[in-house]
């Protein structure tokens, strides 16, 4: 176990603060603001975790924190003669299941080449023949246009393998795609090229899906 003084783990936690903050505080303030940013606030409104979330440093399992006792106020911690810890058979008896999905599917995704070849025409079949107002994200317009739109989707192939952006496919669209994924097979049909493999890595990672630890770099 590593034993972290109470500057220590100060000291972690703040840069890690200072870290998330160039990504949370632009978009605290555009929010103050009303304002929204196509690219920047996506990850905060596609997922549904909180920002200050992200903010929260964790120590993760095997580090014992001194003089921590506010870290008893969260799930998943216990005290010990040296210090507060993760609470490891804890979390496991809620998470295992979670745990043991994502450690099997990051192993198989990083076992395969990447496919590149999609040029991120899943975004184009999720709006294919949908007029204007049914757009979930018709605040941006389409580049192309709707007629424009359709016309790129049906003079190309589809091929998208990742069954969270296959599912947000238009009706007319499915067919089109070379695969039909589903949540079963997941595991079988994940690769590294996939830009929504990519986007869940920030899912994965969070503090509230799995335990974070103090020496990632997001």
């Amino acid at each position: 176990m590593e034993v972290l003084t109470r500057a220590e783990w100060h000291e972690l936690r703040e840069a890690h603060v200072a870290r998330m903050r160039r990504f949370t505080g632009p978009h605290q303030e555009r929010k103050l603001r009303k304002e929204k940013h196509p690219v920047m606030d996506f990850l905060f409104t596609y997922y549904s975790h909180r920002p200050v979330r992200l903010e929260r440093w964790h120590p993760g399992p095997g580090v014992v924190l001194e003089d921590a006792a506010e870290y008893l106020e969260f799930p998943h911690y216990k005290a010990t003669p040296d210090g507060v810890v993760l609470d490891v058979e804890s979390f496991l008896g809620q998470r295992a299941k979670t745990v043991d999905f994502v450690r099997q599917l990051l192993t198989a995704t990083l076992s395969r080449p990447p496919r590149l070849g999609c040029f991120g025409l899943h975004e184009w079949a999720m709006v294919y023949r949908q007029e204007p107002e049914e757009i979930r994200h018709n605040a941006w317009p389409l580049r192309l246009g709707s007629d424009g739109t359709d016309r790129v989707v049906e003079a190309s192939r589809i091929q998208c393998g990742h069954f969270d952006a296959f599912r947000f496919f238009t009706q007319p669209a499915r067919p089109r795609n070379a695969l039909q994924p589903t949540r079963e097979d997941q595991v079988a049909n994940e690769q590294p090229g996939c830009l929504h493999a990519n986007m869940d890595l920030f899912k994965w990672a969070h503090p509230t899906r799995l335990v974070q630890q103090s020496t990632q770099v997001l």
